[in-house]
């Protein structure tokens, strides 16, 4: 049975009241008052864009939700997980003062920011699942005790998927860090020595002190590396690199795993929005280019099964765009969504109603 996936359709030069206002009608659309009730406590999970990164979607743009939720009686709070990676949100400290820096304090938009898995992303809460690979999964335990979920994605390219949206928002970004080593750990990269400049920017950023220079070049070590990709994202002479094609499909599969253990945590109770502006090669996991922008502005979906509102979105990015793998990675990036409905996490086929 096709699942309804309700798109608000926006323009490059729309007004941001006009919007708002669209933003309204689309949640209204969606039903997600049959979600977020009164007195729940509303995790809304978004991405607060990397150190570097100004391709995020911006705190106002997603105020209008904010102020749904808050109409509606809910207690909405702002919610990451500390990244795999080293940089300034790899704990809850930096995390938040940069969530501060990109507009999303207290002050800015009238609900907190609680960092879902502690100070130093140790802290975890195990779901049981049945997958094919695991047969739990580690979430982040201040969604796990949240009422509800709003997941907020941004739909992007990714250098490890091909296709980075809603899935990979729960899979990824609401895992805990055994849950994201887990993910990445079936992928190892290797250092192209005639490419390597010698610069020591890979050892700067990799989290485990895997790397070392010998004879002014690169050297990974394979039994310390966690195939978190912090390397790859580093290196800007393109040394670093990763056999994606061969071990992508692995990864997505896991990722999808640890989004089936959020959806178990709060079954019923999750409503999905994505927009689709600013639509560049890289997630915002990465610092971004003035060229790195594939799409500027289409719309936003939203919708309450998962899988749907994904192949919805790549449905419409690829018919503004031709096949997202020749504008962003050569990477199959169905993956994640086959094996997400085959766990019983929704259904491909999907209703597209405009509002």
């Amino acid at each position: 049975m096709a699942s309804k996936v309700f798109l608000a359709e926006i323009n490059p030069d729309e007004s941001f009241q006009s919007i708002q206002n669209k933003l309204f009608q689309l949640f209204d659309a969606a039903d997600f008052s049959t979600v977020f009730q009164k007195d729940d406590l509303v995790a809304v999970k978004t991405h607060f864009g990397e150190d570097g990164n100004a391709n995020y979607i911006k705190a106002p743009f997603l105020m209008p939700l904010i102020q749904k939720l808050k109409a509606l009686g809910s207690k909405p709070f702002w919610t990451e997980t500390n990244t795999l990676y080293t940089g300034r949100r790899s704990n809850a400290v930096e995390h938040m003062q940069l969530a501060n820096e990109h507009g999303f304090s207290f002050e800015a938009t009238g609900i907190p920011v609680i960092i879902g898995d502690g100070v130093t992303g140790r802290e975890e809460t195990i779901v049981e699942i049945n997958g094919r690979h695991s047969k739990k999964a580690g979430i982040s335990p201040a969604v796990a005790a949240a009422d509800s979920l709003l997941v907020i994605s941004h739909a992007t390219g990714h250098l490890a998927c091909g296709y980075g949206g809603a899935i990979k928002n729960l899979g990824m970004g609401l895992s805990s860090r055994k849950g994201k080593l887990y993910q990445h750990s079936v992928v190892k990269p290797r250092v192209k020595t005639a490419r390597c400049k010698g610069d020591g920017i890979c050892i700067k950023w990799c989290p485990v002190k895997a790397i070392s220079m010998i004879r002014d070049r690169a050297v990974i070590n394979d039994s310390k590396c966690i195939g978190c990709g912090e390397c790859l994202a580093a290196c800007r002479p393109g040394a670093i690199a990763f056999q994606w094609k061969i071990d992508s499909v692995l990864m997505q599969e896991r990722m999808a795993e640890q989004a089936l253990g959020v959806l178990k945590a709060k079954e019923n109770k999750i409503g999905f929005v994505t927009f689709i502006m600013d639509v560049a090669k890289d997630c915002d996991c990465l610092p971004s280019k003035t060229d790195d922008i594939l799409l500027k502005s289409l719309g936003v979906v939203a919708s309450k099964d998962v899988v749907a509102i994904e192949c919805a979105t790549v449905t419409l990015i690829e018919k503004a765009l031709g096949p997202l793998r020749d504008k962003a990675y050569d990477i199959d990036f169905t993956p994640q969504m086959k094996y997400a409905e085959e766990l019983g996490m929704g259904s491909s086929a999907f209703e597209l109603v405009k509002v």
